[in-house]
């Protein structure tokens, strides 16, 4: 197998960024399992539904329940497809800050050994709050290929056309969750979309779909991206957060995982981009926000981290000449195995004046500077 760099990207939105990057599990502890549950009334139980994002030369597992990569036991980033070796083992967001009396809040979810921190759903915006039932409902990721979404556009714009002939309009696109529930006084917009009459509402017979950019003339936004697309929604208020024991901050996430499908260095990258919302009635001073990653890289107790500060980098790479003693189809990348990166593409924006070249180019303080790395911890 050839040498490959492989990035996993992140496009965040938060007030601080750090990178944190390969913890291992708790050895001989049963992975998946909440060992200090406390049950509240209609409360939401973790998020269970798994799906594999596999458009591309790699198969990563998305979770609903704020993890992701790993299936509650194994890791499921498979890199290269039918390899059956695996460079990362599990991961997740890491949130944290203080309120207006200084009180500690943090969202942070590792191996669900302990317990959970987030949960499937969007929270009731007056309340801020979410039963179990309505988690359920949210336990689910929608999925969407960018073909389907040009096929479709083609067919609404000249139905007659002979290679539409028996045509109807898939699912992905007809059950697109464009909309929070009302009656729980969920957010009116959810998953992006494009509004072809400028009516407010999605409505696929009236020329609407999951909004990919298909004439490139769209500005950078909440939208759709890659060859495929898959939107979640979560939130840390659906349960006493038994992960940290920490106070819920009254986060809801909006999650976007994509890929692209070509014959470069892409192919080996997934992106994720997440609209990251307070809830609450409270700012949060003082916030952190990371990625946390186990990255095992084939056999996971040979392995070196390190990082780019100026590119936003973390990686992983291999300490010994050889990956274990095998090769692909064993567990382990053998004698030439890759690397695998995490880069932060887009970082939240920073304090206008604070004093701080925080994206490492020489200039201080200029406007639209984003936060790009501030801490690696391993």
């Amino acid at each position: 197998m050839k040498k490959n760099l492989k990035y996993l990207t992140t496009a965040l939105l938060s007030a601080v960024i750090s990178l944190n990057t390969y913890s291992r599990e708790e050895i001989g502890k049963a992975k998946g399992m909440n060992t200090n549950v406390h049950p509240l009334d209609n409360s939401c139980s973790p998020g269970a539904t798994q799906d594999d994002m596999a458009i591309n030369n790699v198969r990563a597992r998305i979770l609903t329940g704020g993890d992701m990569w790993w299936d509650l036991i194994s890791a499921k980033y498979e890199v290269p497809i039918g390899g059956k070796v695996y460079s990362i083992f599990a991961g997740s967001l890491w949130i944290g800050g203080l309120d207006a009396g200084g009180q500690l809040k943090v969202a942070a979810q590792t191996y669900r050994q302990n317990g959970n921190d987030f949960w499937p759903g969007a929270l009731d915006t007056v309340s801020v709050s979410i039963n179990g039932t309505e988690c359920n409902n949210w336990d689910h990721h929608y999925s969407v290929y960018l073909s389907d979404v040009e096929k479709y556009k083609g067919w609404f714009q000249n139905p007659s056309d002979p290679q539409y002939a028996g045509y109807s309009i898939p699912a992905s696109i007809t059950t697109w969750p464009w909309q929070g529930n009302p009656s729980y006084n969920e957010a009116h917009y959810l998953a992006p979309f494009f509004d072809n009459n400028n009516d407010g509402v999605y409505d696929p017979t009236t020329g609407d779909y999951p909004y990919f950019d298909l004439t490139g003339t769209q500005p950078c936004g909440w939208r759709l991206y890659g060859d495929f697309a898959m939107w979640w929604v979560f939130n840390d208020k659906g349960n006493i957060h038994t992960e940290t024991n920490a106070q819920a901050i009254g986060l809801e996430v909006q999650a976007v995982a994509f890929a692209f499908s070509t014959n470069d260095e892409i192919n080996d990258m997934t992106f994720y981009k997440y609209k990251i919302i307070n809830r609450s009635s409270y700012a949060m001073d003082k916030t952190w926000f990371g990625q946390w990653i186990d990255m095992d890289l084939g056999l996971y107790s040979d392995d070196f981290v390190g990082c780019d500060v100026t590119r936003g980098l973390g990686y992983t790479y291999n300490g010994a000449t050889c990956d274990g003693t095998g090769g692909l189809g064993t567990g382990t990348y053998g004698c030439q195995p890759p690397a695998c990166g995490c880069d932060f593409f887009q970082g939240p924006l920073a304090d206008p004046h604070d004093g701080i070249d925080n994206n490492r180019n020489g200039v201080i303080d200029e406007p639209g500077e984003q936060i790009i790395m501030s801490q690696f911890i391993y």
